[in-house]
């Protein structure tokens, strides 16, 4: 989503722009899945313009080195090859420009063209001495064609090729093809500076290197990445959280990187305050957490498959699905979703080269379950997990638009069309730093969209000049947490909750209270005990004050089953999360003794504790016997200096009688009580009590998960 035109830029740019073509083509695949794979099979680069094309097949690509990705693909005919070229074995240029294909023991002579074509100038058999059938060649100082560990180079005085050296040390034998500074043997390459070939050969080579650096999208190298097919067995957690894997896509919540990709590429230069919305590359922004990329595409401002701002080009969209297949293939149960949303440009040429390189480069990993089943429904995130099939994929609203709707929706069930997307952006600027009707605006459209299928919570201000992205975005992600609330509100009511959390720069603001993945953390807590009840409830065993000789701060811990949950109250959140030491298992209750140690209780027994370096240890004591005890605590909590022990309906205070929980305005069988700051709480389930300073009983004070904390228990 672009809201910042440079109207002034776009009639100079768009009438110097060389109309590229693109040609509509498309692989012969199975719905979301690749059915063949390609090998590079030679290479070549025309020398007066210094443009590289790849050949595989009856194929070319036609290479960006600005871009480092490839700028478009199709037939070899359409650059006047001719049908009997296709499957070259081998390709040089010599100095003169004149191109040479080797095919068997053929050869083909052609001469280029202004227009970026070619012409026949000869063929025959057998050129200057060559072996039929070789492997590859390369212009690089001088012209050397290879063959096995064999290397035949232009002898400019006899005009033949000459056998001049066997390949040896680390340079690789039986090429699939070479360029100028590259040579590719299956998915990998190598680089170099300097090649000689003599009697002995001098090779200095940088790698292997895997050919996903090449970025060559509209082909699936053979063997490149044929984990994608592969299912995943056994336990295993999503998207981090084993919990979440019984949710489904529409019950979940993704961090979302608006405009991803918008100068991930080198940026935007002087206007990249403006323009850009984020500075990391897309590998590193899902590496960070991000599992959702809302991507405007267009071509003509990167003369590639592009993403833009305006007239601006981003970077390579196949670029940017090398680098989310890299994360993917490193992090096998994590589930993302890829958005070419409704800003798409030149869709005449994108849509089709978009399909195809989606098909190409993650094609195996595209969910078409959606649209599979008769019920639209979303599938769980175990299931999408356990199929590999962990990339949604969604479109331009103008896909359900002829010709598109025929060519690409209708076939291919993986596309989903961005109508069941509903996005709250509405365009407000700040009021001076305050962005904080951004979440009235939220809680509008949340009510708004609360039947669609998914919902994108936008924290996205509108772009002026004076204001910079990064500084809107910093002003706006104080509220990121409110902004989830207000939507979840109308979302839970229908099963669903807000499924995106869109923001710019989310690298910029990681501490509590601003991260768009803490945010989005605790959102899922509420999802998961909001759709997974009563399988999984709200529970907190223990808390405490730790000593602050243990913390250096305001700090509270809370015990959850085995988790220890370090609090923080200057910021009300969940700061660390540790583990209780081995043997223990979970606590009844816990409170901070006379002599300042961590006190637990497990049945009838009690042991100290303490935090030491961020992990809790045991201190020497061993467990000892409570006396008087006949059945596990509820809680104990100090009130004026004294133990207060919860059991049942009733509290007692060290040396008086046991006072009723009604009367304080509590219920029986609390699950934990803490006193800080002058005020006391108790937590039972999903809910709180307050007793605050002065008053004499406990009034309902909200959700435990109010305090950001992960008492989650399933």
């Amino acid at each position: 989503m672009d809201f910042f035109c440079y109207s002034f830029w776009i009639s100079c740019l768009v009438t110097s722009l060389a109309v590229l073509h693109f040609p509509p083509y498309a692989l012969s695949t199975q719905d979301g899945s690749s059915s063949t794979c390609n090998t590079i099979e030679a290479a070549f680069t025309v020398r007066v313009e210094l443009q590289k094309y790849f050949l595989s097949g009856d194929e070319y690509i036609e290479y960006s080195d600005h871009r480092g990705s490839e700028a478009k693909v199709g037939p070899i005919t359409e650059l006047g090859l001719g049908g009997r070229a296709s499957h070259p074995d081998a390709a040089f240029t010599f100095r003169n420009n004149t191109l040479v294909l080797l095919k068997g023991c053929q050869y083909f002579k052609y001469r280029p063209n202004a227009d970026s074509t070619f012409t026949l100038l000869e063929e025959g058999d057998n050129l200057g001495g060559l072996p039929c059938s070789p492997d590859a060649a390369t212009e690089s100082f001088g012209i050397s064609v290879f063959k096995g560990c064999d290397v035949w180079t232009f002898s400019n005085t006899s005009q033949t090729f000459i056998l001049n050296a066997v390949l040896s040390g680390s340079f690789p034998c039986d090429l699939d093809a070479a360029l100028d500074g590259i040579i590719i043997r299956s998915t990998s390459y190598w680089t170099f500076d300097d090649l000689f070939f003599d009697d002995s050969i001098t090779d200095i080579l940088q790698g292997p290197y895997h050919t996903d650096d090449l970025n060559l999208c509209s082909w699936y190298l053979c063997g490149e990445a044929d984990w994608m097919e592969t299912w995943n067995y056994g336990r295993f957690p999503c998207n981090g959280d084993a919990r979440l894997c019984h949710l489904r896509l529409d019950q979940v919540t993704l961090p979302g990187l608006h405009n991803a990709g918008s100068g991930f590429d080198g940026g935007f230069g002087f206007f990249d305050c403006w323009l850009k919305n984020h500075g990391r590359s897309i590998l590193e922004q899902l590496e960070l957490g991000i599992r959702y990329l809302d991507i405007d595409t267009s071509y003509y401002p990167c003369s590639v498959l592009g993403s833009h701002h305006n007239v601006f080009c981003g970077g390579s969209v196949c670029r940017m699905l090398k680098q989310t297949r890299t994360f993917l293939s490193r992090n096998p149960h994590e589930v993302i979703a890829l958005t070419f949303n409704h800003e798409m440009q030149d869709m005449e040429m994108v849509m089709p080269a978009l399909t195809r390189q989606l098909q190409t480069q993650l094609g195996p990993m595209l969910n078409n379950k959606f649209r599979l089943r008769g019920e639209r429904r979303w599938p769980r995130l175990r299931h999408a997990v356990r199929t590999n099939q962990r990339v949604f994929v969604f479109y331009t609203p103008r896909v359900n638009d002829e010709p598109f709707f025929s060519q690409y929706y209708t076939p291919h069930k993986w596309i989903h069309t961005e109508n069941w997307v509903g996005s709250t952006w509405r365009e407000f600027s700040l009021n001076g730093e305050n962005c904080s009707q951004i979440v009235s605006v939220t809680a509008s459209r949340c009510r708004y969209h609360r039947y669609r299928e998914l919902v994108e919570v936008s924290i996205v201000p509108t772009v002026g000049f004076g204001t910079c992205v990064d500084q809107l975005a910093a002003a706006c992600s104080h509220f990121h947490d409110a902004a989830l609330r207000a939507c979840e509100t109308y979302r839970f009511r229908h099963h669903r909750s807000p499924n995106v959390l869109l923001v710019d720069y989310p690298e910029r603001e990681t501490t509590w209270g601003t991260s768009v993945f803490q945010a989005v953390y605790h959102q899922n807590l509420r999802n998961i005990y909001t759709h997974r009840r009563p399988r999984c409830q709200v529970r907190v065993d223990a808390a405490a004050m730790v000593p602050f000789s243990q913390s250096h701060s305001w700090t509270s811990v809370f015990f959850v089953r085995s988790k220890v949950i370090l609090y923080s109250h200057s910021h009300n959140r969940q700061k660390n999360i540790l583990s209780l030491p081995s043997g223990i298992t979970s606590v009844d209750s816990a409170y901070l003794s006379d002599e300042d140690f961590l006190v637990v209780t497990k049945d009838c027994q009690t042991t100290n504790l303490q935090i030491q370096d961020q992990n809790l240890v045991s201190t020497p004591s061993n467990w000892t016997s409570i006396p008087g005890c006949e059945s596990a605590l509820d809680a104990v909590d100090t009130w004026d200096g004294r133990h207060n022990v919860f059991h049942g309906c009733y509290v007692t205070a060290l040396g008086q009688g046991p006072t009723s929980l009604e009367q304080l305005g509590l219920p029986c069988n609390i699950d934990a009580a803490l006193t800080y700051g002058g005020e006391s709480y108790v937590f039972k389930g999903n809910s709180y009590w307050v007793r605050r300073e002065g008053q004499t009983t406990f009034s309902h004070g909200g959700s435990t998960l109010d305090w950001y904390l992960d008492a989650v228990v399933c």
